[in-house]
């Protein structure tokens, strides 16, 4: 795992508490030892003044330490001031200040590394935070008119960069989220939230190579779905391993209905563009746990524009659907494991401009391309892949042997042509030697071609292929296929036979 993914883990920890730790108890002093013990145990250390007045607690000046990976510094968060206030009806309210000073303070380890420190506001108009229930399910409640997120100064050694020099803001509205909590052997939780609008605005201009970079865009109509488990009692959040055996899961989903993004890049060495995209909506989805890890995503009529600086054209494409998953185990086990891997390119079109580079009398067919691909598989994994130290000591190694494969999918459709498939193959690794130090495969695949023979000719046409290079195409396709059922059809059954043969529609190729 890569130290940006470690940190921004670890870094999550501490906000995502603020809706579970500190629910854990519903009398103001029990709530936030809780959540200071919780903190404590995953290895942060906690600061902060107390004060009691009445049925509230008021804890200022909250201040949390982080050891940064692989002793690489230290870095702190100051959450400025939270108020806990014990309700009549049982429940507890967390009271935050409409604007709440954040800063974050990295220090790496190396001598000449320059400190860096961010000052943010966090805003929040017409919000509520309230924690309902039992310390065995606690239900909590979130809700706010809008909030946004603004960095207000950025430090980097000596050198100060207000808004001219780095900005950052990110602002929403109609947020409400439900989140319950039920601590036994671990810490679980499941949550829901809607929010109408996300919009940033990003822009950093750095003064030692004169480039500029600005982003904007927004989503709306975002909902969001999620849960997993945290474990009671964390001796390194960094080792992901450890803590997905010690019970550690997550799950979620964040769809949207509309989505928009301008991004514009000055470089005057490299040279300049700027790129502008909008969507019909689209899902993210992830998993992770001791069944693996997995992700996957989808978007719909998506439609990008992207200028480049030493091209005299834009480049414009857009596809009705655009998706993809990927499924892999992540944990040692003497069984096989399930992996998956897809991509989808439903519908995609490319503008005039492009298609005339290359055909500019337009004797191809310019109707959508779609490309799917769909594989899965067993694997049996030979070491936890998310563990540093076993990762290491792979070297060459593969971290597991892959035991089957199945294409449930194979499909390009393109300019006249068509070529899809199917099939199942299984690996024999007791037998590295027949195929040259990979596993012995088994199985069938099932290929078919449409128009292969007439995108041949219109290829030939427009002199991007030579006559004789296509020659020798249609006699390699006529070793391996046989003649379909349609007119200029081709199919071709490749099978990995017990005994080591590779035969095509019955002939041995191997």
């Amino acid at each position: 795992m890569s130290r940006i993914s470690v940190t921004s883990v670890a870094w999550a920890l501490p906000f995502a508490l603020v809706s579970q730790a500190a629910l854990a108890d519903l009398t103001p002093t029990e709530v936030w030892g809780d959540w200071r013990a919780y903190l404590e145990s995953a290895g942060y250390t906690v600061e902060a003044g107390e004060a009691v007045a009445g049925n509230a607690l008021t804890v200022s000046n909250i201040r949390l330490g982080m050891p940064m990976p692989a002793d690489e510094g230290v870095a702190n968060l100051s959450l400025g001031t939270l108020t806990f206030q014990q309700n009549a009806d049982g429940s507890v309210s967390v009271v935050m200040p409409a604007v709440q000073q954040l800063r974050m303070h990295m220090t790496a380890a190396e001598p000449d590394a320059k400190p860096v420190q961010l000052d943010l506001s966090f805003t929040q108009n017409g919000h509520a935070l309230t924690a309902r229930g039992s310390i065995e399910n606690i239900t909590y409640d979130y809700a706010a008119e809008s909030l946004a997120m603004v960095l207000d100064q950025l430090q980097v050694g000596d050198e100060t960069y207000g808004e001219q020099n780095a900005k950052f803001k990110l602002a929403a509205t109609g947020v409400k989220n439900a989140t319950t909590v039920t601590v036994d052997q671990v810490r679980s939780y499941q949550q829901t939230g809607t929010i109408a609008s996300v919009e940033y605005d990003i822009f950093v201009d750095n003064p030692e190579d004169s480039t500029k970079l600005k982003l904007a865009g927004g989503l709306s109509g975002l909902t969001l779905d999620g849960g997993g488990a945290i474990p009671l009692e964390i001796i390194d959040a960094e080792d992901m391993a450890a803590m997905i055996k010690a019970g550690f899961k997550v799950s979620g989903q964040i769809a949207y209905a509309q989505g928009r993004s301008d991004a514009e890049l000055t470089d005057p060495e490299n040279g300049s563009f700027k790129a502008a995209t909008t969507s019909g909506g689209g899902t993210l989805d992830m998993k992770m746990g001791a069944e693996g890890l997995a992700y996957s995503g989808a978007q719909k009529d998506l439609a990008v524009a992207v200028n480049v600086a030493e091209m005299p054209f834009p480049i414009e494409f857009s596809m009705a659907e655009g998706g993809f998953n990927l499924a892999v185990p992540v944990s040692k086990s003497e069984t096989p494991q399930g992996f998956a891997l897809g991509l989808t390119l439903a519908q995609f079109k490319m503008s005039d401009l492009i298609w005339s580079i290359f055909d500019p009398a337009g004797q191809l067919p310019r109707d959508p391309a779609t490309l799917k691909v769909d594989l899965a598989g067993k694997a049996t994994m030979l070491t936890d892949i998310l563990d540093p130290e076993a990762a290491a000591k792979l070297g060459d190694t593969p971290p597991g042997k892959l035991e089957t494969l199945r294409v449930n999918t194979l499909l390009l459709d393109a300019v006249g042509a068509k070529l899809s498939g199917s099939g199942d193959v299984t690996f024999d690794n007791t037998d590295t030697t027949t195929f040259d130090g990979m596993p012995k495969p088994e199985g069938a695949l099932d290929l078919s071609l449409a128009g292969g023979n007439a995108l041949l000719d219109k290829l030939v046409a427009m002199g991007l292929i030579p006559a004789d290079q296509a020659m020798g195409a249609r006699m390699m396709m006529g070793l391996f296929t046989v003649p379909g059922d349609a007119p200029d059809t081709l199919k071709s059954k490749i099978e990995f036979t017990p005994d080591g043969q590779v035969l095509a529609n019955g002939q041995r190729i191997k």
